[in-house]
């Protein structure tokens, strides 16, 4: 449902979002090309973002913080709105435990 389009009043959230205004970086995982966005709101489970091009986030990627480079989540879209994006956050069971 990654193409799914959303309504600007509708929200889904499941958890409680952080506004913020964060510089951030899509990783594609195929290749690693980087698109600039920036986050808008996040939560434990997702975030809100906006890519300077839309068009080429992928519907799975790597959302890397622009400062420091070393935060990193694995996302995947979940609603697409014009430039806006909603991804939930993909977590891994860590392979040790």
């Amino acid at each position: 449902m990654a193409s799914a389009k959303r309504s600007g009043s509708e929200d889904r959230r499941s958890g409680r979002r952080q506004d913020l205004r964060y510089a951030a970086r899509i990783e594609t995982l195929t290749d690693g090309t980087e698109i600039p966005c920036t986050l808008l709101d996040v939560s434990q489970t997702g975030a809100r973002l906006v890519a300077k091009d839309p068009e080429q986030v992928p519907d799975e990627f790597l959302l890397r913080l622009a400062v420091g480079r070393q935060a990193l989540r694995h996302c995947a879209v979940v609603w697409r709105a014009g430039a806006n994006v909603g991804v939930r956050f993909i977590v891994t069971p860590d392979a040790d435990l």
